[in-house]
């Protein structure tokens, strides 16, 4: 039995919530040739964030890292780490 087979019930009776990553070619190759456990997830489409929008989000998180870490990050960093990802 594979691991679709065995959620489904547990899907069905409301038992069991779940929230999955996955690629666009595995969804298709794993979930959307079950219909039945198809049926029982929302695909949720999130693009990758634009350089802009990664800057915009380390800066949002830079604070954080730094008092956890114990470091210094430079806006330059930040920059440098969203343009060459």
């Amino acid at each position: 039995m594979d691991a679709g087979n065995m959620l489904k019930p547990m899907l069905a009776r409301g038992e069991l919530h779940c929230i999955g990553a996955t690629t666009l070619d595995e969804y298709r190759q794993y979930i959307e040739k079950d219909a039945a456990l198809e049926r029982r997830f929302q695909p949720v489409i999130v693009d990758e964030p634009s350089v802009e929008d990664t800057i915009s989000i380390l800066r949002g998180l830079k604070d954080r890292y730094e008092v956890y870490h114990g470091v210094k990050i430079t806006d330059s960093a930040l920059v440098a780490a969203a343009t060459l990802s």
